[in-house]
């Protein structure tokens, strides 16, 4: 059995940490929740496009060292190794940005942060910088989905489980705490509490 898990916003949580750069950069006030799409909306509302996307520049890359790991990842992805299922990253992620003259790499800052966490150490989650896929459009993420073969994939972007070619012997998992998501073949979960529940009851019972 093989689990393709996205990177960012699946694996990496930058709540926190946006909110933060965006409070010292006086874009936000202490009053913004730490939501991505709040700040967002309120950076794009009150100081342009281009602020926006200088933020993300910032916690993708040049201060990523600020983010943190999704709740309960961790534990999911160790016991996932303790009991021999492989598992692959798999991102629709750039190597530099799409916007302004700044040539951060994003990829190696990615690989960089996750080399922090353990992830590639054998005491850790033993992964090899091999199994980390960065792709440059959705297209591309879907067919590396489809040629590693992955049997179950997780991720935060309803929209990718949207596309006509996401392969349909795939089991699907969305990671969202959005209410009323209705999608067909996609079990929506709010967290990897509940994500852990549902995947070993499928390993258990054969349904994966």
């Amino acid at each position: 059995m093989l689990i393709g898990i996205d990177l960012d916003n699946t694996i990496i949580r930058y709540d926190k940490a946006l909110h933060g750069i965006a409070l010292e950069r006086g874009l936000i006030s202490a009053k913004t929740p730490a939501i991505k799409q709040v700040i967002r909306d309120k950076v794009r509302a009150k100081h342009g496009e281009i602020e926006w996307q200088k933020l993300q520049i910032a916690i993708y890359g040049t201060h990523i060292d600020r983010a943190g790991l999704m709740s309960g990842v961790w534990d999911f992805l160790l016991f996932l190794k303790e009991i021999g299922i492989e598992f692959k990253i798999v991102s629709h992620k750039t190597r530099y940005p799409n916007y302004g003259n700044d040539k951060v790499d994003l990829r190696a800052a990615a690989i960089k942060f996750l080399g922090q966490q353990d992830f590639f150490s054998t005491s850790g989650l033993g992964l090899n910088e091999k199994d980390v896929f960065f792709l440059s459009t959705r297209a591309e993420k879907i067919g590396t989905i489809r040629a590693l073969g992955c049997n179950l994939f997780i991720d935060d972007l309803k929209e990718l489980y949207l596309e006509p070619d996401f392969p349909k012997e795939t089991t699907r998992i969305l990671l969202s705490t959005e209410q009323g998501i209705e999608i067909p073949a996609v079990k929506v979960l709010p967290d990897f509490a509940r994500i852990s529940k549902y995947v070993f009851a499928g390993i258990t019972n054969g349904r994966f």
